[in-house]
């Protein structure tokens, strides 16, 4: 009976003195996320939240981006995306883009993950962090989390539950669920009415004029 109520370990967190830190994004994860939890990201609140009392030596967005000869709407959302990537360079983070692959399904995401994994190792073998903060929610990323563990640093993870691998948040050594702490760097998605919905919209406000009209004496 008395196992019953056992205390809950608390796991020791370690720090390192004058601890520099880097983090890295997938933007794919992220957009994943985001969109199904329907909420912006403020990237510099993220970035600021996750860094904690560190030096931050430096922060990567990684994300695909669609190339060659594309429709009309394709182009739009290339503008788009463009003008998100210069923001996040304005803040100071290096921004690491990769051609998006055509399927006939649509653009998918190749070797993104490949490449973050190659920045990770590549810096912790040159010794430029104490502890790396991966913002994604990929398995993909658990042996690359184990090798640079192997070399003496520290790894975070941070994501958020819908992307979120027990894999991943296993061998990491600590772990950022960022659903609860969303209030401080979001805001909900603002979404614009599709033309169906303003159509219904205007019949609905003409029916109600023309009974008003008909009230009239």
């Amino acid at each position: 009976m008395l196992g019953i109520f056992r205390k809950k370990k608390t796991k020791v967190v370690y720090r390192y003195p004058n601890e520099r830190v880097v983090i890295f994004i997938d933007g794919g994860n992220m957009f994943h996320a985001t969109n199904a939890l329907k909420i912006k990201i403020n990237y510099k609140k993220l970035v600021e939240i996750l860094r904690k009392d560190r030096w931050l030596l430096r922060a990567y967005f990684y994300t695909g981006i669609p190339s060659g000869d594309l429709p009309k709407d394709v182009r739009e959302q290339l503008r788009k995306q463009m003008g998100f990537l210069k923001e996040l360079q304005n803040l100071g983070i290096k921004v690491k883009t990769m051609p998006l692959k055509k399927t006939p399904e649509g653009y998918i995401e190749k070797g993104i993950d490949i490449l973050i994994a190659t920045d990770m190792i590549s810096l912790a073998f040159k010794n430029a962090y104490d502890t790396v903060v991966l913002v994604s929610g990929d398995s993909d990323f658990v042996p690359v989390v184990e090798k640079i563990q192997e070399l003496g640093k520290r790894v975070e993870n941070a994501s958020f539950k819908k992307t979120s691998s027990y894999e991943l948040r296993r061998v990491c050594d600590e772990f950022i669920l960022l659903d609860n702490i969303k209030h401080r760097f979001t805001t909900p998605l603002i979404q614009e009415k599709t033309e169906a919905e303003k159509g219904i919209f205007t019949d609905i406000l003409k029916k109600l004029r023309s009974l008003f009209r008909g009230g009239k004496r």
